[in-house]
């Protein structure tokens, strides 16, 4: 197989790394308008793929090195000539219409969320791909978690009993850049939206009410870009489960992301570990170690199952278990907290 990647910021580099690693994949084609970043991205990803590479690169659960071929592309017209897939992981606004090209092309997608910025055009690009034979995957990377997929399968089995809270905890390590900031679309958006898309997948219920509230705490930018650091919703579920996210950016020492379930026969986590950046006050107490400094390397084995699923999908073994309808329920979500905050009220859906 033939894979192209375009966008190759770190998250596009990671799954250019990825791709290149997995069995199957012949040749990796990076694509990008700008001719020395493209040199740049090459330059690193030939060091990540290098024999010997050290693991901050190659990854802490890389498969043993294999040949594959890797060449650059300029982003012009042709730049889906002879590809077999593609991954579209740049800026936010040019995701509609680079998707919509690949398509047309019946070039298999996976696409970095959110596939739009708004509403309409969500719903105006499920419409329009809803009859296309041309596979699309959104990327909900925690869907291939296995700590996560265990505790969905725990929880819908009624291993817990009566679920009655979900408590989930979505907290970034480091600050973004003023420049990520500008085209985000929020923490709502950029952050929280995975915890959006998660839950009603995990409970197999809908959300019938959104509670939201946040603020930017300790640093100026996030507030020039009316954006938040520090973030709360509620979500409300048809079945009566109540479910709390918390959101945040700089908090902490490690990136901390877990889901836990409490039900009338027992309570389940994904996520809990002893890298988890949590110190317990209790007399003799661990302290955590070997923190996780970004969700890069948090869920690394979720990135990898996901680009596996995404390679069958390619050669049409598998289908996409996210298409654009569930990226459609997800902004449907963020859009009601986003409200939410505004007025000070709950939503209703």
């Amino acid at each position: 197989m033939r894979i192209g990647v375009i966008g190759l910021g770190r998250i596009g580099l990671m799954h250019a790394r990825n791709v290149a690693q997995s069995s199957g994949v012949d040749e990796v084609v990076l694509i990008g308008r700008d001719p020395e970043k493209l040199g740049t991205a090459e330059r690193a990803l030939r060091e990540a793929l290098a024999d010997g590479a050290p693991a901050e690169l190659r990854g802490d659960h890389a498969p043993p090195p294999r040949p594959v071929g890797l060449v650059t592309r300029l982003a012009d017209e042709e730049w889906l000539t002879g590809l077999d897939g593609v991954v579209i992981a740049t800026s936010t606004g040019s995701h509609p219409e680079l998707t919509r090209q690949a398509v047309r092309e019946g070039v298999p997608v996976l696409v970095e969320k959110p596939l739009a910025m708004t509403m309409e055009e969500m719903e105006e690009l499920v419409d329009e791909f809803a009859g296309a034979e041309t596979p699309i995957m959104v990327a909900f990377h925690r869907r291939y978690d296995t700590a996560y997929q265990e505790l969905r399968r725990r929880t819908l089995a009624g291993e817990a009993g009566t679920v009655r809270l979900v408590r989930a905890i979505a907290h970034d390590h480091h600050h973004i850049t003023e420049d990520y900031m500008a085209g985000s679309g929020g923490i709502w958006r950029d952050l929280m939206v995975h915890d959006f898309d998660m839950l009603p997948w995990l409970l197999d219920d809908e959300v019938v009410s959104v509670y939201a509230t946040g603020s930017a705490i300790d640093e100026p930018a996030y507030a020039r870009h009316e954006d938040l650091d520090t973030a709360t919703a509620v979500l409300t579920f048809s079945s009566g489960v109540q479910a709390v996210i918390t959101g945040a950016r700089n908090i902490s020492d490690g990136h901390d992301v877990r889901t836990e379930v409490y039900g009338s026969d027992a309570a389940f986590a994904a996520g809990l570990d002893s890298r988890v950046p949590l110190q317990s006050t209790e007399p003799g107490a661990a302290t955590p170690k070997d923190r996780y400094s970004e969700f890069i390397f948090r869920f690394e084995p979720a990135f990898r199952r996901e680009m596996e699923h995404f390679l069958k999908v390619v050669q049409g073994q598998e289908v996409s278990l996210t298409p654009p309808a569930e990226g459609l329920k997800a902004m449907r979500l963020v859009l009601a907290a986003e409200e939410s905050v505004r007025t000070g009220r709950p939503v209703t859906l």
